[in-house]
């Protein structure tokens, strides 16, 4: 940078990486969004992300030499257009099932259904799909129940609990096979993708060192993505198209 700035004949001085480092976990970062007045379809997962320690080639020849650890990445997509609208970044022992209020309470309008694999099939995720904060609807479950799931019974009606027996009973009676098709369940596919793309841009480790520089290098990462979403991807219209 301070060759570029000197080439542009600018009296600047381009900020050593130490200060920057040291000065990133005050930095706040919005992801940029788009307005969307109907309600969304969103879909949930998360990877990991190493934050230090040897390559993989020194390890193999040498042994490692200091233990190496990890940060689990949950993040949320939308299936249309693809927009990253939530993450968090949390310890590796942390379950995926435990970010979901979170993630839930930075998306902003309404939603309409979240997609997850058999890991957010929890009571707690469940239940905060069925009464979310801040919306009257319940937000539809598209998560497949445990195989050994069976139906629950309640003294009384509760959204949750009648859902989730729902897709139990369909479940049993026709198979996961014709299930997920008709619900949309394959759609959560589309998350492993944003998530390989994560990880091709931003890389596989984070680089800064202290927790909350973790929180924010994560966030920059994803707001990279919603900005190359906004500026690169097409737009396609059925109506229009030729035969």
């Amino acid at each position: 940078m301070q060759s570029l700035l000197a080439l542009m004949q600018t009296d600047l001085n381009a900020p050593h990486y130490a200060p920057l480092s040291r000065r990133q976990g005050a930095l706040q970062v919005n992801l940029p969004l788009k307005a969307n007045a109907e309600g969304r379809h969103v879909v949930v997962d998360s990877s990991g992300l190493k934050i230090y320690g040897e390559g993989e080639w020194r390890t193999r020849q040498y042994g490692w030499r200091y233990r190496r650890t990890w940060r689990r990445l949950p993040l949320s997509l939308t299936i249309a257009p693809g927009e990253l609208v939530a993450q968090t970044l949390t310890l590796a022992k942390i379950d995926d099932a435990s970010q979901v209020k979170s993630m839930l309470a930075q998306i902003e309008g309404r939603l309409d259904r979240l997609g997850g694999d058999g890991a957010y099939d929890g009571w707690s995720v469940l239940y905060t799909l069925a009464y979310p904060q801040g919306q009257e609807t319940p937000i539809e479950a598209v998560i497949p129940p445990q195989h050994d799931a069976r139906q629950r019974k309640a003294k009384r009606r509760y959204r949750h609990i009648e859902a989730r027996n729902q897709r139990v009973g369909k479940i049993n009676c026709f198979g996961r096979q014709w299930w997920k098709p008709r619900r949309g369940y394959h759609r959560r596919s589309l998350v492993e993708t944003v998530i390989g793309r994560y990880k091709g841009i931003s890389g596989l480790r984070l680089r800064a060192r202290k927790s909350v520089n973790h929180q924010v290098e994560a966030r920059i990462g994803g707001a990279i993505l919603d900005r190359r979403i906004d500026l690169a991807k097409p737009e396609s219209d059925k109506s229009l198209r030729t035969t």
